[in-house]
């Protein structure tokens, strides 16, 4: 049995982080007060993302594979900076 170990999480390495991320301050921005608001504003929300910005997140993750690979620390770069 051979272990292997994982890096560190990095939501960079999931696409559905960036999407549920996005996802969630459109339905933010739409107000919603009452549950069947909040049901049309998620809805709505999912409409506004595009195809193309699924690909850009996927395209992002996938810039860090070999970084994964090669075993470096891949914490989010926002954290670093501040």
């Amino acid at each position: 049995m051979l272990v292997e170990y994982l890096p560190p999480y990095s939501p960079f390495l999931n696409p559905i982080e960036e999407f549920f991320s996005s996802w969630r301050w459109k339905v933010y921005d739409r107000h919603p007060h009452t549950q069947k608001a909040l049901l049309v504003a998620m809805h709505a929300a999912c409409d506004d993302i595009t195809a193309e910005s699924c690909r850009g997140w996927i395209r992002h993750s996938r810039r860090y594979f070999p970084r994964c690979i090669a075993r470096d620390d891949i914490r989010c770069d926002v954290d670093e900076t501040m």
